[in-house]
């Protein structure tokens, strides 16, 4: 028992630490933030589900006052930020400050990631990191679902260990209902899956039907838990719905003749959206330079109210496009993933994240130094894990989910989320072990030396 509270203790302290960091980055540079994006939605649209309206879109219900159903984004931030509207809790700030204690869950879900690993004092270094570093926090101040997401791929990778050890029906329901979860917050995590399902099908050390059932039942927790979501849409929209609507206009955003060549080649550009529907109107010319809402609520005039329409054709003319540049689609892809990784034009991508994602001049260098110190030990950690015969595919899932999501949609460092969760417990991993092994080699240099003492 004394043992546990020496662990439980001081991991309560990181997360507490962490959230006391989060809340004064809020406090201090997010306060009184514009909302001008995807923070906007999900602000508002929250705000709607506590009153009793549904998922609706909040750019056509604030800027023109009308209800219609939205699948932009899945729910399952906007159901955690709607329920602290239902409270009371309606303003931007308090959403802020309610993702911050998302943030501070993560810590501590990090290390518990790590403990499960290799132990005390890796959980403990590794919740260490992951509460100073920037590229978890600074998203608990944005109003984005990467502090949902933050949290989910922590349990993820803590329900992936477990069922590694056990190969329990229960665990791989956890793993799958975890996954699902992981889904309904950003909809790359659907991958997870096959890449996290195929390595426990062809492991060797339980029998084929073992094998097959637990695949087969992390699979079907993760579509049970998706199915209300899923069923919704159907219903809600004339064209196919699984998770969102927004996939056409990022693919749209990202394949165009500015994103294919030049500076911003692996990024996005508003105006591969835009430029062929131009404000047409007063109105609409009115809502594209209001500070009041998004720009792009203007584009809401000129489409029908079932948001599912313009997304297939946004897809449609992305395919168009990227099928007319068949020769050139693998460069950007390759650029992308160079991009998300930090590999390509690093300074570029610093100063866009500032610009256009508005995470913050210092906060992004600061994270960005952190991103590059974690590389090595994280590195060093996925080595000693396989001599101790620990799994390392629920990591390297993580990273083929941000590199297969970067190749197919833009190469941007929030879409690295999921492996900035990952490095802290690596991070931590990594560090405990060089710390071992530096113990172990003082014990033998001792051990050397003493007999050699005695004899003289």
């Amino acid at each position: 028992m004394a043992a546990r509270y020496r662990f439980a203790l001081p991991l309560a302290g990181m997360g507490l630490a962490a959230l006391a960091i989060r809340i004064a980055w809020v406090l201090v540079a997010r306060r009184n933030f514009p909302l001008k994006g995807d923070d906007f939605y999900y602000h508002w649209q929250a705000n709607a589900l506590a009153d009793g309206l549904g998922f609706i879109n909040p750019l056509t219900w604030k800027a023109l006052h009308r209800l219609d159903p939205s699948a932009a984004h899945p729910p399952l931030y906007t159901l955690y930020l709607a329920a602290v509207s239902w409270f009371g809790g309606t303003s931007a700030l308090t959403h802020r400050l309610a993702s911050c204690v998302l943030g501070a869950g993560s810590v501590v879900g990090i290390g518990l990631v790590a403990r499960r690993i290799a132990g005390d004092r890796a959980a403990l270094l590794a919740a260490g990191v992951a509460a100073v570093y920037p590229m978890l926090w600074i998203n608990d101040g944005m109003l984005v679902s990467e502090s949902m997401y933050v949290l989910v791929v922590a349990a993820i990778l803590l329900a992936a260990y477990r069922l590694w050890e056990s190969r329990s029906v229960l665990d791989a329901v956890l793993l799958g209902a975890a996954i699902g979860l992981g889904a309904l917050t950003r909809p790359e995590a659907i991958m997870l899956v096959p890449f996290m399902g195929l390595p426990l099908l062809l492991a060797r050390d339980r029998g084929l039907r073992t094998r097959l059932t637990v695949v087969v039942v992390v699979g079907a927790a993760c579509l049970l838990v998706i199915l209300p979501w899923w069923a919704r849409n159907l219903a809600d929209f004339q064209e196919p719905v699984f998770l969102a609507t927004g996939h056409g206009s990022v693919l749209q955003i990202a394949n165009c003749d500015s994103t294919y060549s030049g500076p911003l080649i692996g990024y996005w550009d508003i105006r591969c959206l835009t430029a062929s529907r131009p404000p047409q109107n007063a109105q609409q010319r009115r809502l594209l330079a209001s500070t009041e809402f998004p720009g792009i609520a203007y584009l809401l005039l000129q489409d029908p109210r079932d948001e599912s329409i313009p997304d297939v054709t946004a897809r449609n003319n992305a395919f168009a496009y990227i099928g007319d540049h068949l020769t050139r689609a693998p460069v950007v892809a390759a650029a992308r993933v160079a991009r998300v990784w930090g590999v390509f034009r690093v300074r570029q991508g610093v100063d866009l994240d500032v610009f256009f994602e508005r995470r913050g001049r210092w906060p992004s260098w600061f994270g960005t130094g952190m991103y590059y110190a974690l590389v090595a030990p994280s590195i060093y950690a996925l080595v000693v894990m396989r001599r101790r015969r620990v799994p390392i595919s629920p990591m390297i899932a993580i990273a083929v989910m941000v590199t297969v999501t970067a190749a197919i949609s833009i190469g941007i460092t929030r879409y690295r989320v999921a492996a900035d969760v990952a490095l802290p417990v690596l991070g931590g991993v990594g560090v405990d072990a060089l710390w071992r092994r530096f113990i172990e080699t003082r014990a033998n240099s001792r051990a050397e030396f003493e007999p050699e003492a005695s004899e003289g």
